[in-house]
């Protein structure tokens, strides 16, 4: 078995290899070669934590792994962090364990890649301002990937962290200009792709901002009482989500205006795979608004993974470790 850690992940994959992985994997989805289970919550309530299970298989590309996710707040208090993640990465033909990768690298990676696919369809070609709302985690990955398919100028970002938003400028400051907004309105107003990258319960910013022409990747909100964007927002834009069984099960950007009768389900213009594979049309007119939006999806994951444990095995990285006796 090959143990890929996050070190290993970052200097392997570059954004443009990523893209491409999940351009394949969207393809294979959309022409219905893929079997993925709806992602298994396994709660642990005295510990007020959470186990995630999402497994994959794409038989065309001879595919399969899992994802396993812990969820723990409570973790904050005793200087661990919230979140652990581990991808297994199989072989379907023999069920053998290839692969042991590190999981947030690799979700970072594959979420950021989704968003740049996305934009690859959906951004206007002279889109040069990129501004982000929310400057976690997710968010480095989120702009390099839009790098890889624009030429961003500038960078504006708010936070309502400032430490965090200083270390995010710190990190992405050798990429790409940076300006610190005072408030989301000057972010949204600033610019051509807009990035909202949250754990709000509640929309960021109003949809009065937004200039024609606009692209947003709201990839934050994950469960059905969060939401990043208003019903203004919503209304105005050409909506495109990553898949409709996980955005409709779990996107409250989408799900509480539906409860509220103000966004139709036929409203929704498409999933990412019918960008891909040509069934529908991206950006068609510089005047409108699009917005893609994501809850992640475990094929994402395997074709990362699987792209990764290919190169690796190629450029001789990571570490080989025996799980068991092996008999000649």
């Amino acid at each position: 078995m090959l143990v890929l850690n996050k070190k290993d992940l970052e200097e392997l994959l570059t954004m443009e290899e990523v893209i491409e992985a999940l351009e394949k994997g969207f393809r294979e989805m959309k022409e219905g070669r893929s079997v993925v289970p709806v992602r298994f919550r396994l709660e642990i309530r005295e510990w007020e934590g959470e186990f995630l299970f999402m497994p994959a298989y794409l038989p065309g590309l001879k595919q399969g792994g899992t994802k396993i996710v812990s969820v723990f707040p409570k973790n904050l208090s005793i200087g661990k962090p919230t979140i652990y993640a581990t991808y297994l990465l199989n072989d379907p033909s023999s069920g053998e364990l290839l692969a042991l990768l590190e999981g947030a690298t690799l979700t970072g990676l594959r979420t950021g890649g989704a968003s740049g696919l996305a934009t690859r369809y959906l951004a206007r070609e002279d889109a040069k301002t990129l501004g982000v709302i929310g400057t976690g985690y997710q968010a480095f990955f989120q702009v390099r990937a839009i790098q890889a398919v624009r030429s961003i100028e500038e960078v504006w970002a708010y936070d309502i962290e400032p430490e965090r938003l200083k270390e995010f400028r710190k990190k992405i400051s050798p990429f790409v200009k940076t300006h610190p907004a005072s408030n989301p309105s000057e972010v949204v107003r600033q610019s051509d792709i807009l990035i909202t990258s949250t754990t709000s319960s509640s929309p960021v910013f109003s949809g009065r901002d937004l200039k024609a022409g606009t692209h947003l990747n709201a990839i934050g909100a994950f469960r059905p009482n969060m939401r990043e964007t208003d019903d203004e927002t919503i209304l105005r834009s050409k909506i495109i989500v990553d898949t409709f069984e996980g955005c409709l099960r779990e996107a409250g950007d989408l799900l509480i205006p539906m409860a509220e009768g103000k966004l139709r389900r036929d409203s929704i213009y498409g999933d990412l795979g019918d960008l891909v594979t040509g069934k529908k049309r991206g950006r068609e007119s510089r005047e409108e608004i699009t917005l893609f939006k994501s809850v992640g999806f475990a094929m994402e994951d395997v074709v990362v993974a699987h792209y990764a444990y290919e190169k690796a095995i190629r450029e001789g990285r990571g570490e080989r470790i025996e799980m068991r006796e092996v008999r000649q």
